[in-house]
């Protein structure tokens, strides 16, 4: 890996990483994951936070401590997608066992590949709530200065 761009280097590191959680279920803490991939804390707090942020994975805190799961227990049911430049705002409806959420995330796709820029989860019985503030929002004067 020594002549691979450290673009190269991140999503391989975060392919290692997701790989290894999915094949443990009942999820590992930090201290665990860091033993068996041998990844330093740093880094490996860094791409944990990143894949929580981008709903691949989902972290319970017992006290100080921290553990993760792989994000199985989501399933998708439907989609829409929309897309502005470079950047493809996804609709996904999904569902677990707390109920039905939508997630709208930001992609931006690079070469055949997409990379999550952020997300939010916003449970199915709040939209109605969510959209009248986007409408409020979007009615601001000082949104439209």
């Amino acid at each position: 890996m020594n002549n691979t761009s450290p673009f190269k280097k991140e999503h391989i590191l975060k392919e290692k990483l997701l790989d290894f959680l999915k094949k443990n279920p009942r999820g590992l803490t930090t201290t665990d994951i860091q033993k068996e991939t041998k990844i330093s804390r740093k880094t490996l707090e860094k791409h944990l936070q990143l894949l929580v942020y981008e709903n691949e994975l989902y972290m319970k805190q017992f006290g100080s401590t921290r553990v993760y799961y792989p994000n199985h227990r989501m399933h998708y049911l439907d989609f829409e997608k929309l897309t502005i430049n470079n950047r493809t705002y996804w609709f996904d409806i999904m569902k677990n066992e707390f109920g039905n959420f939508l997630v709208i995330q930001e992609k931006r796709k690079s070469g055949d590949k997409y990379t999550t820029k952020g997300s939010i989860l916003i449970p199915s019985d709040k939209i109605k709530l969510f959209n009248f503030y986007l409408n409020k929002i979007s009615k601001s004067k000082k949104f439209l200065n």
